[in-house]
């Protein structure tokens, strides 16, 4: 008996410390963690839960773990002591004192609490601006009462936490005269309080006597002092965890705000989910002195039942402050739009602490988050099943997404009513939510998921269940066709890739990357693809020898020889697949690639570094019909003002323009992705040592070794084309260039057919600003030379950029504008001046 009433006291103890109202089996590892950081001392979460009796007690507590327990309750907290520091004072005082104290010890126990149930380290929280704005207009005004709502995890109680300690706690805050009374709604609506009006429970928490009126009450001192009491009731979810009768809480509720009538001296603040809200607001909509004492906030939004709004950027980077040491702006826009809601943070804060060292810029980090919400609130919970079972139901009523996402509230429990539990633990915890639609005058209830995400992941699930997880060119030809021009086509496609990876089903990639995708689709999942494969390299050391084996590099490589210089996902995705290479081949294939963005950004560091990179892969480069890293090296010299006259690349040029090489013409084959570059690396060659002239003589050379590259409507050939376009309108512009030019303006008014690159549309833009300019239409000329130049600028481009310089000024002599030509003749040696560059070879620098 004595062991047992110690047990007893220690388990009241430990939730008074810990502020803990009413535990769970998840609160066990927070309680075990407190006791390690203050004691230093180990008690396991599963002691923690035999002591509370989630776990069987096989065998009586240790001395050692008793102890412990005792050690833990017995240190000083400083927030008691200044609980205590209060109600000294206060008894000596008077009954408003110690009123005051009694509020200030709950409302110290409440923000306790919230501090330590923060799915964050507190510290890391912020207060919002638009709450305090908003009580300082509810506290000067008529209203009554007011609420913060939104939907699960837009984090009410943080925001009322930091809006009390403002208030209240700041030495110089207007209010901190004034009685705050935080309360969490376990205190006042608890079933063992059902016979008790609010009030009542009020007086008794404040220790007013139960004769004493509490309107009265604080009408007296507001009149003498001008001290109103503030009520604020936070934790409503958890009332519906416990079952509490919604319809018994709004009523207590109604009451209380009937009972204030007219005074202006208490404020009653709530803080409910948009569910809860809406049925709430049933109550009281067509009572009109109830409705007229509502302030509804300064961001209410009647569509979605919510008057808290998103964290703005600015809000967003204060928080990134705190949490990370990284500079906010390196940090990707998809994560940052993510991150406005404030549900995400918790997610994203544990992923860097998994992975502090992991950065990334395409929406794999928002996937993961995805994951870990599922998976924490669903997989690993009570009702697992019965959830997923719920989940799977809404997808297939939603016909897989084909129409809305929302479903028939009786649609969907009529099957699954037995399962009531797991259902209210889905709207209590974010999942589903519940929303009423008038439909034809009568007011329908319907279920959705809250997060979009949530409901394209299932989605994904069950779409994989259909085929019988058979993720074969089948399954992707259907969802690419049956989800086209549904904008979860393309989040199912990500789903799918970070599936294929996690289960190291990669022959199923080039599936995928088969399928019939723009180029900004397929470089944007190529980079989600290579990213995918570096945050499985963390937990996978064996990985590159699996993708080696899979042949992974060769497949992307096939899908990389379209060239986009301008999509910055396509140089991203190259970056990120050199961190997971498996041979030097492979590695010597992307850095070539990277090295034609160096050469053309003119930048003889950038092109330095890329040589640093490629000399450890000299002997691979040997292999090749003209060498990448020779190339390179060539073009740095050129950019550093260094004379070459003979160089053996520049001989391997010349042999290929005047078909004296060792290639087959083959009539039918297409170029593999190794001659293809090859091809790229000479034109950017002769961008520095040659000429349109030139140009025109390697790509003759190209075609007549592949004629069908012109038929096929390939990106590549759709390239080349342009390409001799280009360089014929600035050398020989006749009948011939006139027909190019009708052909390619044919096929991109056909775009969906031929699928071509921004970079090749900026080409195609820079060949009209040629044409127009050799018909002596100067103005349109002007018009897209002018367009051209701001991409190349954008995209530092800056040998593109030259081209359209000496392009531009070209025109202005033309029509005798010696100002303007002047004044472009600057700007171009500006750019070259800045770089440190020799103007002199680049007066008439060419461009592809």
């Amino acid at each position: 008996m004595p062991e047992t009433i110690i047990l007893d006291n220690l388990k009241r103890l430990i939730l008074i410390k810990t502020g803990i109202k009413i535990i769970s089996p998840s609160d066990c590892k927070f309680i075990s963690i407190s006791i390690q950081k203050e004691l230093h001392k180990s008690i396991s979460e599963t002691t923690i839960k035999r002591l509370f009796g989630f776990a069987e007690i096989k065998n009586q507590f240790s001395k050692y773990t008793i102890n412990t327990l005792l050690e833990f309750v017995e240190k000083t907290d400083p927030d008691e002591a200044v609980d205590n520091h209060h109600l000294v004072n206060s008894e000596a005082a008077g009954s408003l004192e110690l009123t005051t104290a009694k509020a200030l010890e709950i409302t110290l126990h409440t923000l306790k609490y919230i501090r330590n149930r923060s799915s964050v380290p507190y510290d890391m929280t912020i207060g919002r601006k638009f709450a305090k704005y908003d009580f300082e207009y509810f506290y000067s005004s008529d209203k009554s009462f007011t609420s913060f709502i939104s939907q699960p995890g837009y984090g009410k109680s943080i925001l009322l936490s930091h809006l009390v300690q403002e208030l209240l706690l700041e030495d110089n805050s207007r209010y901190k005269n004034d009685v705050f009374l935080f309360l969490n709604a376990t205190d006042i609506f608890e079933r063992q309080y059902e016979s008790y009006s609010i009030e009542d429970r009020i007086k008794e928490k404040l220790g007013l006597q139960s004769h004493i009126k509490l309107i009265d009450y604080f009408d007296e001192h507001y009149a003498r002092l001008g001290i109103k009491l503030i009520i604020i009731i936070d934790g409503f979810p958890e009332l519906v965890v416990n079952k509490i009768s919604k319809p018994r809480v709004f009523d207590k509720i109604i009451n209380l705000i009937s009972s204030i009538d007219e005074s202006d001296n208490i404020k009653l603040i709530l803080s409910m989910r948009s569910t809860m809200w809406n049925r709430f607001y049933e109550r009281f909509r067509y009572v009109h002195f109830l409705k007229r004492k509502w302030f509804a906030g300064s961001y209410f939004n009647l569509n979605d039942n919510s008057n808290v709004p998103p964290l703005t950027e600015q809000e967003i980077e204060e928080i990134f402050q705190k949490m990370c040491p990284q500079d906010f702006k390196t940090i990707n826009k998809n994560v940052k739009s993510q991150l406005k809601f404030p549900f995400h943070i918790q997610w994203y804060y544990q992923l860097k602490e998994e992975y502090p060292d992991f950065n990334s810029y395409t929406n794999i980090i928002f996937f993961e988050i995805i994951d870990k919400f599922i998976q924490e609130k669903i997989y690993r919970s009570n009702y697992a099943t019965e959830k997923i079972l719920y989940c799977k139901k809404i997808i297939q009523l939603t016909n897989f997404g084909r129409n809305n996402s929302t479903v028939l509230k009786s649609d969907l429990i009529k099957e699954l009513s037995v399962f009531n539990n797991a259902y209210m633990e889905l709207l209590a915890d974010g999942i589903l939510m519940e929303e009423k639609i008038n439909q034809n005058s009568f007011a329908l209830e319907f279920v959705r998921f809250i997060q979009p995400h949530v409901f394209e992941y299932f989605l994904f699930i069950e779409l994989l269940d259909v085929f019988d997880q058979q993720m074969d060119e089948h399954f992707f030809d259907n969802l690419n066709n049956d989800y086209f021009g549904n904008q979860v086509r393309f989040q199912l496609l990500q789903w799918s890739i970070r599936y294929i990876i996690r289960s190291e089903k990669f022959e199923h990639l080039g599936s995928i990357l088969n399928l019939k995708l723009n180029n900004y689709e397929k470089n944007y999942l190529i980079y989600f693809i290579a990213e995918n494969l570096n945050y499985k390299l963390k937990d996978d050391p064996e990985l590159i020898k699996k993708l080696k084996i899979n042949k992974i590099h060769e497949t992307l490589s096939k899908h990389l020889i379209h060239f986009d210089f301008i999509d910055s996902c396509y140089k991203e995705a190259i970056n990120s697949l050199i961190l997971v290479v498996d041979t030097d081949q492979n590695l010597l294939f992307y850095h070539s690639i990277l090295s034609i963005f160096d050469a053309l950004s003119l930048d003889p560091e950038l092109i330095a570094n890329r040589l640093e990179k490629m000399e450890k892969l000299a002997n691979e480069a040997e292999k090749w019909l003209v060498d990448p890293y020779e190339t390179l090296k060539l073009i740095y010299l050129k950019v550093k003002g260094i004379s070459i006259k003979e160089h053996d690349t520049l001989f391997k040029i010349e042999e290929f323009k005047n078909n004296e090489h060792s290639l087959n013409i083959n009539g039918k084959a297409l170029p593999n992705v190794q001659q293809v570059l090859i091809f790229l690396l000479m034109s950017t060659v002769n961008l520095f040592y040659g000429s349109p002239h030139e140009a025109i003589k390697i790509i003759h050379s190209m075609i007549k070794l592949y004629p069908r590259l012109f038929v096929t409507k390939k990106p590549f050939g759709l390239y080349l084309l342009n390409l001799l376009a280009v360089a014929k309108a600035r050398t020989t512009p006749d009948e011939k260039t006139d027909q190019m030019e009708r052909i390619l303006t044919t096929l991109y008014k056909e775009r969906s057919s031929i699928n071509p690159t921004l970079y090749a549309q900026t080409i195609f833009l820079s060949l009209k600003a040629q044409q127009s300019k050799n018909r002596k239409e100067y103005a349109v000329a002007l018009q897209y030379a002018e367009e051209c130049l701001k991409i190349y600028q954008r995209n530092k481009l800056v040998v593109n950029e030259i081209t359209m310089y000496n392009l531009i000024i070209n025109i202005y002599q033309e029509i005798d504008e010696k100002e303007k030509a002047n004044e472009y003749i600057y700007k171009k040696l500006s750019i070259l001046d800045d770089k440190g560059i020799n103007p002199a070879p680049f007066h008439a620098v060419n461009s592809n």
